[in-house]
């Protein structure tokens, strides 16, 4: 049986690291799956730390293929030079949608692999060809739990994700995870579990993603799936028509999508992101991967 190893921020939370949790966890047929941590929360020295332990780990392992997650930045500086050291063929996988990094001559011993066909076309003069995958998603089912009246905005502390834009709105009960703190009115819930994660979906009202920038938010795939409503940014691409759309910054239209929100059709509109499906078409890309490597041996 082939070896597929996942490189990536597995520690780390959010979307990416997701990601490669659901994809390790359910390889295609034919393949095992293992991962490779490449962060640390304990700061920059370990962040470097792991860095090095991560590159010696790919150099000296015994794979048949390295499937590499990168964002950009720094993230793309440490993964390249990981895919170089690599002896077995490299699958490199563009998460960010922030990538500005022209990589074309870095990046041209690899297959590259973006989200969708709308951000392989729009990197393409960065990243040269690439083909598209989308975020795999695997619904927790509890129809035993009944929707609530609160809004839920899920995501890291970072300026990119709105959350100011949204603390404004004034909304009657706003709850955030990824915060420790938030003004008078709302609910701070820190890095939450699981678990936790999934009966937040399960019993929103809506779901807000108020980002200036976003490549393929595991989060509204999450959300659609358990069935909770999602109010996205104009700046989030590929969305699915159930979701509604406003400008970043429109607060009146932000408020009236989320008093109105889409609840129909949810759960079908990320049918094709289901792992199972995603799983076989990552096993496709990875066999021609090797049948091409072998017939040029």
């Amino acid at each position: 049986m082939r070896r597929v190893v996942h490189v990536g921020p597995l520690m780390a939370p959010g979307g990416m690291s997701s990601v490669i949790k659901l994809l390790a966890a359910n390889p295609p047929e034919g393949w095992r799956a293992s991962s490779c941590n490449t962060f640390s929360r304990r700061g920059s020295i370990q962040k470097l730390r792991r860095w090095q332990i991560a590159k010696k780990e790919i150099k000296t392992g015994d794979f048949d293929l390295v499937h590499i997650h990168c964002a950009s930045d720094w993230s793309y500086k440490r993964k390249i030079s990981i895919a170089k050291v690599a002896k077995a063929p490299v699958i490199f996988h563009i998460h960010s949608g922030r990538f500005d990094i022209d990589t074309k001559s870095d990046l041209e011993d690899y297959q590259v692999v973006c989200l969708s066909e709308t951000w392989s076309e729009r990197l393409k003069p960065l990243i040269g060809d690439s083909i598209s995958v989308p975020n795999p998603v695997s619904p927790q089912q509890n129809d035993s739990i009944e929707r609530e009246n609160f809004t839920l905005l899920m995501g890291r502390n970072d300026p990119v994700k709105g959350h100011s834009f949204a603390y404004s709105l004034g909304l009657e009960d706003l709850r955030v995870t990824g915060v420790d703190n938030a003004p008078k009115g709302v609910t701070a819930l820190g890095w939450v579990s699981e678990e936790e994660k999934w009966r937040l979906l399960q019993t929103a009202g809506c779901l807000i993603v108020p980002s200036e920038y976003e490549g393929q938010p595991m989060v509204i795939l999450e959300a659609l799936s358990a069935g909770c409503p999602v109010v996205a940014s104009n700046n989030v691409p590929d969305l699915p028509d159930c979701v509604k759309v406003v400008d970043i910054g429109d607060k009146s239209g932000w408020i009236e999508a989320i008093s109105n929100p889409i609840t129909e059709r949810l759960k079908e509109a990320v049918a094709k992101h289901h792992v199972d499906i995603v799983s076989k078409q990552w096993g496709e890309i990875y066999d021609r991967i090797i049948d091409s490597s072998a017939s040029t041996e």
